[in-house]
């Protein structure tokens, strides 16, 4: 745990309340996330720097304003780590201290197909909704700051992401696609370095995750060395890292708009079609399509197909990955999926 000396409730939020971080992520939870005053807040708690600066941020807005809208904080215990217990204590104590109700949901991720990190992930997300509900929250607020988004488009690098997943850490969605629960960032803009700034501005502690900084992970591998160093060279890395990644939502949007337009969503897409975008765009086009066809190949296979597409070959051609088939003869390119 990070100690710093305690300070009354009060002073706390008066010391966040008068932080240029205060207007900042007012601001962008208005602006950028689309919150209106008196909407109900609930903020992911762990214990971090991070997540105890949007606590304070928060309640500054409920001290303002208590007669029309309400905080509460909920911790998501996953059970895999020794200090967990502990930092349960430390984000109740700190949310008695500062009048906001708060609770702690216990999860149990398993390592399953998708992995341990991505159930405990999915499972997170399930019980935040749910706590959501059960307080009549329309807002779901995350902590993650503009060195999550750097650490993330990194890793998606690495891992021969596409333009979709270079888009990273949004500024808001929908908890689910149905929901009317919005789940939103409004640190995003905001610095590690910063947030950490600000948490001993207001004379507050947090708990540290050492497995935050494990080298045998590929964040911590990138948030222990490969960042900092990186950081010495480009100071503004992580901002022009986010400003990437929102390029790159940009681009996907109107990627989506213009498949729409021009067919590339339908189950037979003409050759002629693809050689007109040529084979860059195209692959990216097919790429929109598909995924609002809900339908999952590999970047390579679309990356083949398309180039086969543009190609002069006019003989037909098949291509197979994971229940899905793609069929290509000299004047068109069709789609079936194994139902």
């Amino acid at each position: 745990m990070m100690e710093v000396k305690s300070a009354p409730p009060d002073s706390i939020l008066l010391r966040a309340r008068r932080h240029r971080i205060c207007a900042e992520f007012e601001k962008n939870l208005q602006e950028r996330c689309g919150w209106q005053a008196g909407e109900g807040l609930l903020i992911g708690l762990s214990g971090g720097a991070d997540s105890t600066a949007l606590l304070l941020l928060a309640a500054v807005l409920a001290q303002r304003d208590k007669k029309t809208f309400v905080i509460n904080a909920v911790y998501v215990h996953h059970h895999l780590r020794a200090e967990a217990d502990g930092e349960v204590t430390h984000c109740a104590n700190l949310c008695e201290q500062l009048g906001i109700a708060f609770s702690a949901v216990d999860v149990h991720p398993t390592r399953g197909r998708t992995g341990l990190a991505a159930d405990a992930r999915r499972l997170r997300h399930a019980a935040l909704a749910d706590c959501a509900v059960k307080t009549n929250s329309k807002w779901i607020l995350l902590a993650h700051h503009s060195d999550d988004v750097l650490e993330t488009l990194l890793m998606r690098i690495g891992r021969g992401a596409g333009n979709r997943g270079l888009t990273t850490i949004p500024w808001v969605r929908r908890s689910a696609p149905k929901s009317s629960i919005q789940v939103a960032r409004p640190l995003l803009s905001l610095s590690r370095t910063q947030i950490e700034e600000f948490c001993r501005h207001c004379e507050v502690s947090w708990c540290d995750d050492v497995s935050n900084s494990n080298i045998k992970t590929a964040r911590g591998l990138l948030r222990d060395q490969i960042v900092p160093t990186l950081r010495e060279r480009w100071p503004g890395i992580a901002q022009h890292a986010l400003h990437a990644s929102e390029s790159a939502r940009s681009g996907e949007w109107a990627l989506k708009q213009i498949a729409l337009m021009e067919g590339w969503t339908n189950s037979e897409i003409p050759r002629k079609l693809m050689k007109s975008r040529g084979p860059e765009l195209s692959a990216a086009l097919l790429a929109s399509a598909l995924r609002q066809r809900a339908i999952s190949i590999s970047l390579r296979m679309i990356r083949q197909v398309v180039e086969a597409a543009c190609d002069r070959t006019v003989r037909p051609r098949i291509f197979h990955e994971e229940g899905v088939t793609i069929s290509l003869n000299a004047r068109m390119l069709s789609i079936s999926t194994c139902e």
